[in-house]
């Protein structure tokens, strides 16, 4: 389990899983970009809730998702 956001890139499975809702490639490769350049993320020690950075990208792709 890679801990700094700058050594993780997004699994298959959390990828297919954020695909199957309705979640396009472009917005998953915005969502990386903007979380790597994101300066108060370092570690996912930084984030409350979450143990591992798969879960919480997940999560934040399915809430930062447009209405559509």
């Amino acid at each position: 389990m890679k801990k700094l956001i700058s050594e993780w890139q997004p699994s298959d499975s959390a990828l297919d899983l954020i695909r199957l809702n309705g979640v396009t490639d472009e917005q998953i490769d915005k969502s990386v970009e903007y979380l790597k350049g994101h300066a108060d993320l370092n570690s996912i020690d930084d984030v409350d809730g979450y143990d591992n950075w798969d879960a919480f990208f997940i999560m934040f792709c399915i809430k930062a998702k447009p209405n559509q």
